[in-house]
């Protein structure tokens, strides 16, 4: 009965962080995410585009599964007890990072920047060890006033998920430690072709790319799309992650988020810490929107 009370009282902090911008550990800019204009080159290696742009901080929560087999918060009988079917809760009490944004756009190609603390640099994902992610998550209609859920947003109200991942970055960067992972013995070997990479990386868009991008329209419903347009880079250092994901600002893809200079949309953020088990659902995230204010090309700083 007392785990059922605890359950039922975190249920209650979910809902109320969710409604609540200004709950307890949830740092939101007063103006929102500003994507600044820049006549610089975009690229994902021009590190001249951060040094003027005006940094934002999200403070992320972490989220936690039901099911037994990630041992989540909250036992599966007591849910069954309750006669509940979430599978996920927010543990306010478990350490999640804060992570800063800065954006830019040229009129041509926009670029966000997130770095956040990390003390561990997971590049393996197996069985039992999980990589360092960071994605971030746009409604796909630009709108003032109307986006759809934060959470993988909603029938008939698709979100475009952009995600960066640590492994993908590692074998781009040939810093895999495959002999370490799977030492040689005797034998006939084939050399790590293609076919192996398929195997290995499913949802990998190419064989250079670190981001896959998807659609969803709710829980259950992400898919990974044809068009792969965005590139992302990341590093690591001194404990901390930077990711750079850089897109053209048009598209024609009519699952791709909007972009419109002059006007706002709005961001998501969700990290994986490999270390702390984060896998597929379990992550730390931002549930409510943050506004995304792109510049018009009149209010580049003189």
């Amino acid at each position: 009965m007392k785990k059922a009370v605890l359950l039922l009282f975190t249920l209650t902090l979910m809902l109320t962080a969710m409604c609540n911008t200004s709950f307890a550990g949830i740092i939101m800019p007063d103006d929102g995410i500003r994507v600044s204009y820049t006549k610089g080159n975009i690229s994902l290696d021009n590190a001249e585009l951060w040094k003027s742009a005006k940094a934002s901080h999200i403070k992320l929560i972490a989220l936690e599964t039901t099911t037994a087999l990630r041992q989540g918060t909250i036992a599966v009988d007591d849910m069954k007890a309750l006669n509940s079917n979430v599978r996920y809760v927010f543990n306010l009490s478990k350490p999640a990072p804060v992570v800063t944004v800065k954006a830019v756009h040229n009129g041509k190609k926009v670029a966000f920047q997130l770095t956040w603390d990390d003390a561990t640099q997971d590049t393996e994902n197996a069985i039992d060890s999980f990589r360092d992610s960071v994605a971030m998550l746009f409604p796909v209609k630009q709108a003032e006033e109307f986006y759809p859920s934060p959470l993988m947003g909603a029938k008939g109200e698709p979100v475009n998920v952009w995600q960066w991942r640590a492994d993908w970055q590692a074998e781009k960067d040939g810093k895999r430690n495959l002999d370490a992972r799977q030492p040689h013995t005797d034998g006939i070997y084939v050399s790590y072709s293609d076919a192996i990479l398929k195997s290995e990386f499913p949802q990998r868009p190419s064989k250079d790319a670190a981001m896959v991008q998807y659609i969803a329209e709710g829980y259950g419903t992400l898919t990974k799309m044809k068009n792969q347009t965005p590139v992302a880079h990341g590093s690591y250092k001194n404990g901390k992650w930077t990711v750079v994901f850089v897109r053209d600002l048009k598209s024609d893809d009519e699952g791709d988020a909007e972009f419109v200079t002059g006007k706002r949309t709005y961001v998501n953020f969700a990290a994986w810490n490999g270390s702390g088990g984060d896998v597929n659902g379990m992550k730390s995230l931002s549930i409510v929107w943050t506004p995304l204010v792109f510049d018009a090309a009149s209010q580049a700083k003189k």
